[in-house]
């Protein structure tokens, strides 16, 4: 599984789900702070659908954190005011770039996740989707 899909399961997922992935690593190893959960701004690009050129929206707050598990560096970044999180992507990524043993079992656990995340956001959309109004104009000839 890559980085990009991992961190959208976390981030998207729930926090006890990602609370507990983390809790298995520190629980076991000793886990250094390189840099304690810290808020900073991100410059928001897109990308402009005509010409596909790259434009910037505006800056974004986050909270970002750094941690080393046996050397190996792990970030964790979050787009709202939440240190927790951020360490705790900090400390699951750590474990998957040290490829520790543990990171074994979390794939299956990753992807139930991640399906049941889908099927939050789905229900999500069926709310939101009920309560759509269309407007029809009439044109008067």
């Amino acid at each position: 599984m890559k980085r990009k899909e991992r961190t959208r399961i976390l981030a998207q997922g729930r926090p006890e789900f990602r609370t507990a992935l983390a809790e298995e690593i520190l629980s076991t190893y000793d886990v250094y702070t390189v840099t304690s959960p810290a808020q900073g701004l991100v410059m928001a690009s897109m990308r402009e659908s005509a010409r596909l050129s790259r434009f910037y929206l505006g800056e974004v707050l986050v909270t970002e954190a750094k941690v080393q598990i046996n050397g190996t560096i792990g970030i964790g970044i979050t787009t709202d005011e939440d240190p927790s999180a951020a360490h705790e992507l900090a400390v699951i990524d750590s474990a998957f770039n040290a490829d520790l043993p543990e990171i074994k079992g979390w794939l299956p656990r990753l992807q139930e996740e991640d399906a049941r995340t889908d099927r939050r956001l789905a229900q999500e959309e069926a709310r939101i989707l009920e309560t759509r109004v269309v407007f029809d104009t009439m044109d008067a000839d």
